[in-house]
């Protein structure tokens, strides 16, 4: 589920969240706790050969899965799907299996909770075509295949200005508006308006299944 930005008048003391943090390592993930971080970002890309394979399979043939599970089973969930959508078993679609599986571990360590919604979808629309923030504590994104998350923030008029993109096999976590702590969330997104371009995203979303709201207040 996902909301618009809310409109809010920015008092004195109020601490807002509105970085995007970037790195070329894994470890930028750990900082979303971090003061003033909205949004980390490990810059990345996948095996030549892998992408070039997402990028050669029929819209179609995509695979496709939603599913609450625990981050311990989504690698072989992503094997069931690839599986469902008629995709043979090779080294390409292990690659492709594991790298899902190892985000959902250490988006699971983060967020101390091994549970999670794993949506993983072609996409050849304008879907979430507004920039918003999701109503959750936090959410990760990975684009596979077709062009990635765009980010954005609101000026003092409402209006929204571009401030960065996700490229291709880029993971981020974002914080949602019920992120623990004091600080208001303020970076926006939304998905690449794709619409009659052609393009074929393949989209991978991570949730926590919300654990209560005595246990979000410890992620820091």
């Amino acid at each position: 589920m996902t909301q618009t930005a809310p409109s809010q008048t920015r008092g004195p003391d109020i601490a807002e969240a509105r970085g995007i943090l970037e790195s070329d390592s894994a470890a930028v993930l750990q900082r979303i706790t971090q003061p003033g971080a909205a949004a980390v970002l490990w810059r990345r890309s996948l095996p030549d050969a892998l992408a070039e394979w997402l990028n050669d399979i029929p819209a179609g043939q995509l695979p496709a899965l939603r599913a609450l599970v625990d981050c311990r089973a989504v690698e072989g969930c992503i094997h069931a799907a690839c599986d469902l959508s008629g995709l043979p078993a090779g080294t390409m679609r292990d690659l492709l299996a594991s790298d899902i599986g190892a985000l959902a571990l250490i988006f699971a360590r983060i967020m101390r909770n091994p549970l999670m919604h794993i949506r993983l979808e072609a996409v050849t629309t304008d879907a979430c075509r507004r920039f918003h923030i999701d109503r959750m504590s936090a959410r990760l994104l990975c684009t596979y295949r077709g062009p990635g998350t765009q980010f954005g923030t609101g000026d003092a008029d409402g209006q929204v200005l571009r401030t960065g993109e996700m490229r291709s096999a880029d993971a981020a976590i974002l914080r949602g508006s019920s992120w623990p702590g004091d600080e208001i969330t303020r970076l926006l997104h939304r998905s690449p308006p794709i619409a009659g371009s052609g393009d074929v995203r393949l989209l991978l979303v991570l949730d926590p299944a919300e654990p209560p709201a005595d246990r979000r207040r410890r992620l820091h």
